[in-house]
């Protein structure tokens, strides 16, 4: 008997990775095409945006650990790619040194706020967020409110902008699905269920979390990083916003939290409704984000992934219902 015979795991492993790497391909032809700037731009806006909300997933989803404080990751990326490529560094190498900035301050924020648990660390990330704000909006050096502005000295190419974006998600995903395999992932689902029962088997929450915090902010950051340059001007209220933090928790609500595809998902249906909504209304978009988070939690809590799952599982209780006897 071969081991693919005595494990169906292994054989059927393969055939697991291949539709992601349909998708990955078919995403990379897109540009042939011949897409319009704007139709490249929101692909590009909605790969940075589901980079950075996978990230948020390990943390929000895996760990349970809700946190509104994403944005001060995703600026400080953001910022540190942005100086970075104004002081003569290669933009790819301020990607990996914007998300190492992230991960950082993910320390700095995660030692005191892990103290916390439920709505009061939630709140704590809100508190750190917008006083992020309010010192980057007076620093100086970055051009206080008025914003700071990119010079690179190379022509603007939208297509490797977009291909940057893109490896940017595939990259989160595939870090996505290592976590929650691996023995850490299945630390931090015991986390999510009952911290209490986890330390008691074995599981430190706190340095747990304090990992899952880093990973996360490392790829959010970099995510930061990523649009400051396409963007070539960012201020602290475009990238440090609240609107920022709540755009990056919002995919994985839509698509599906503690799941591999749900921010994929969720950045999908976002990346199309989001311009429209800033567009048509510009001074309640965030009063119809925080809707659809209400009527999601309420009708389906697992998102789009958990109404497909659900409705597979009817379609299956009545196929095999079909079969039984009369």
């Amino acid at each position: 008997m071969s081991a693919a015979e005595r494990s169906p795991g292994l054989a059927a492993r393969p055939l697991a990775v291949l539709p992601p790497l349909v998708l990955l391909g078919l995403l990379a032809a897109l540009p042939l095409l011949n897409l319009g700037a704007n139709s490249v731009k929101v692909l590009f806006l909605t790969f940075v945006s589901i980079a950075a909300s996978v990230g948020w997933n390990i943390l929000g989803g895996f760990a349970g650990q809700v946190s509104f404080g994403f944005a001060v990751f995703y600026g400080l990326g953001a910022y540190t790619t942005a100086v970075g490529i104004n002081e003569g560094l290669n933009p790819y190498l301020t990607y990996p040194l914007a998300g190492a900035v992230a991960a950082l301050a993910s320390l700095l924020v995660g030692l005191p706020t892990f103290r916390l648990r439920g709505p009061y660390f939630a709140i704590a990330t809100i508190g750190v967020s917008e006083a992020t704000r309010v010192v980057m909006t007076n620093l100086e050096f970055t051009g206080g409110a008025s914003g700071y502005r990119i010079t690179e000295h190379v022509p603007f190419r939208q297509l490797e902008h977009y291909f940057t974006g893109l490896m940017l998600a595939a990259l989160a995903v595939g870090l996505s699905i290592i976590v929650r395999r691996s023995r850490f992932g299945l630390g931090l689902r015991a986390i999510r269920d009952d911290q209490d029962a986890a330390a008691d088997s074995g599981v430190n929450p706190f340095a747990s979390k304090l990992a899952a915090h880093a990973i996360a902010a490392a790829l959010t950051g970099a995510a930061g990083g990523v649009y400051a340059r396409y963007a070539a001007f960012i201020d602290p209220e475009g990238v440090f916003g609240f609107q920022r933090g709540v755009g990056i928790l919002l995919l994985p609500v839509i698509g599906g939290v503690n799941t591999i595809w749900g921010p994929v998902i969720g950045g999908g249906v976002y990346g199309v409704i989001e311009e429209e909504l800033v567009a048509r209304f510009p001074q309640v978009h965030l009063l119809l984000y925080g809707i659809l988070v209400m009527l999601i939690i309420l009708f389906e809590p697992g998102g789009i992934v958990g109404l497909f799952q659900r409705t597979r599982r009817f379609l299956l209780r009545r196929r095999f219902a079909s079969w039984q006897p009369s």
